[in-house]
């Protein structure tokens, strides 16, 4: 199937492809590092690299034909783990081909995918090479209708830009070879003109979707009208288990994390600080770009009576939320006040 697709693509393009081809260096014996300019010619380069378990894709796209070609060699050499890290953004055929061919893949805080339609040479969209995009991203586990939908909806010219959290929430990102949780609905129904009811949370529905939809500081939050959503006592015993379950997507337990941090009087049990480290397996170039982490780390340290240090990472909260939206919420904002207060009152 794979091997029709490349040769249905051929000549399309999905970037404008620049003059430098695709470097590929080792970063350790087992890992390959690529970056720049998919170009033609980079397939033949990529299936010499010797054997190799985890690919690292820092690049903007380009030639279909050979991002696909290198697709089918990842899936002829079995077990690719596919990683996006921080700084580094991974876009157009590198992500809609090369990304979403890993068996296992991560776009880790401060990273980011990027999709857009296919291109013809001559600029125009090219709704066949959407359909291969959509057809190789599915046979990896990806959604149709997400690579196929953000394909048709964005212009060729444009690019929609997922950071960590929505390329987990769309379905683009596995966290093992078994996972399937991220299957993008939660995204789908949040980003609906009309939404389906959302339940309160009980200990018998609650799962992923529902502790994120009725939790007030998620991307996926749907406002039902329900005084106190997302603060009843099953709420956050469930949610409580959810977060803490391995088989949960780990920037969707942060998520939860974060809305029990400010809900739950009773969070010091769930250890919040030490499980958000935990999830992020104490990587520190990703906790510095997360800024949820920066606000559960500065409610932990509240809770236990330090204000100063806490003070400090809601500063840092503020600062990486605002990098990364433009705008701080307003709940983040009297937090930092009441830690600045709370400061203040320990200096005299």
């Amino acid at each position: 199937m794979l091997k029709r697709i490349v040769i249905a693509a051929n000549v399309l393009l999905t970037a404008v492809a620049g003059a430098d081809a695709m470097n590929f260096s080792l970063r350790d014996q087992l890992t390959v590092h690529a970056s720049g300019t998919i170009e033609k010619g980079d397939a033949v380069k990529f299936a010499a690299l010797p054997k190799f378990s985890t690919l690292e894709l820092d690049s903007p796209g380009g030639l279909v034909s050979e991002a696909l070609a290198m697709a089918a060699n990842m899936d002829a050499r079995g077990n690719i783990r596919t990683v996006v890290k921080p700084g580094a953004s991974c876009a157009s055929a590198c992500a809609m081909a090369l990304f979403v061919s890993g068996k296992i893949r991560v776009v880790q805080m401060g990273g980011r995918i990027g999709i857009h339609s296919c291109a013809m040479l001559d600029g125009a969209q090219a709704p066949e090479c959407n359909r291969a995009m959509a057809a190789n991203g599915n046979a990896h586990g990806v959604p149709w209708g997400v690579i196929e939908g953000f394909g048709n909806y964005i212009k060729p010219s444009s690019m929609m830009w997922l950071g960590a959290e929505d390329a987990e929430c769309w379905g683009f990102m596995r966290w093992n070879s078994e996972d399937t949780s991220s299957t993008g609905i939660g995204c789908f129904r949040a980003a609906l003109p009309t939404h389906t009811p959302i339940p309160e949370v009980t200990a018998k529905n609650a799962d992923v979707e529902s502790c994120r939809m009725n939790a007030g500081t998620s991307r996926t939050y749907i406002s039902t009208g329900r005084e106190g959503q997302g603060f009843s006592d099953a709420y956050r015993r469930a949610c409580e288990r959810v977060a803490s379950d391995p088989k949960t997507p780990k920037y969707a337990a942060i998520d939860i994390i974060m809305w029990l941090s400010l809900a739950d009087p009773d969070i010091s049990a769930l250890k919040p600080g030490t499980l958000m480290v935990h999830l992020l397996d104490g990587d520190i170039s990703q906790i510095n770009n997360c800024w949820k982490c920066f606000a559960i780390a500065a409610m932990t340290q509240l809770m236990h009576g330090y204000p100063k240090e806490a003070l400090e990472d809601f500063k840092n909260a503020a600062r990486v939320v605002t990098r990364d939206t433009g705008s701080i919420p307003r709940w983040l904002t009297s937090r930092l006040d009441i830690a600045a207060a709370e400061a203040a009152k320990q200096n005299h």
